[in-house]
């Protein structure tokens, strides 16, 4: 499923392509990556990646998108569909990663705010979840930033790391997110 290229002062989210799995393996493979994904194996194979396109092609993964920087892949960026839907809420959860060279310069900041400046004027939902390993304070931080709030503490798992993992439940109103774009 091809979705619009999404353009922001320094990047482009744009659909992946079959070309893009050994950059994704690559990055993937780093542990560093992966031990903070819940569904990445480690170790994470250019056939781990081949299909997990494949599966965006047939639009049955959410919207992940891939963020590009001087046309070269650095992360991705998605949104899945609501895991609350069951109870009457569509609440979707946007997801991230970024390899490793290109932390600490706000590129995912800039890729996350352009995502849901996209998809929360689309949509109608009340909110949008995240989570993030306790762990991974980087991730945390990241959210708060964006007007994410904690809402609850809960155990995910990490294929990578073969465990369960201590995580933060995050939610960003879609009022608060209105509140955040007209500041």
């Amino acid at each position: 499923m091809q979705f619009p290229a999404l353009k922001s002062e320094r990047l482009v989210l744009r659909s992946l392509r079959a070309s893009d799995a050994p950059d994704l393996s690559a990055y993937c493979q780093d542990l560093e990556v992966s031990k903070y994904l819940a569904v990445v194996p480690h170790p994470y194979t250019e056939e781990d990646a081949q299909s997990w396109i494949a599966n965006q092609d047939k639009g049955i993964a959410g919207i992940n998108l891939g963020i590009t920087h001087d046309d070269e892949l650095i992360g991705v960026v998605g949104i899945k569909a609501s895991s609350e839907r069951d109870v009457g809420i569509f609440a979707p959860t946007i997801g991230y990663w970024l390899a490793p060279a290109f932390w600490g310069k706000g590129f995912m900041q800039e890729a996350v705010r352009r995502l849901l400046d996209w998809y929360l004027p689309l949509e109608p939902t009340e909110k949008m979840c995240a989570a993030a390993f306790e762990d991974n304070p980087r991730s945390i931080s990241l959210l708060k930033t964006l007007g994410f709030e904690e809402v609850r503490r809960g155990t995910g798992y990490s294929v990578a790391r073969g465990e369960p993992v201590p995580e933060v439940i995050m939610e960003l109103t879609s009022e608060r997110f209105l509140q955040q774009r007209c500041a």
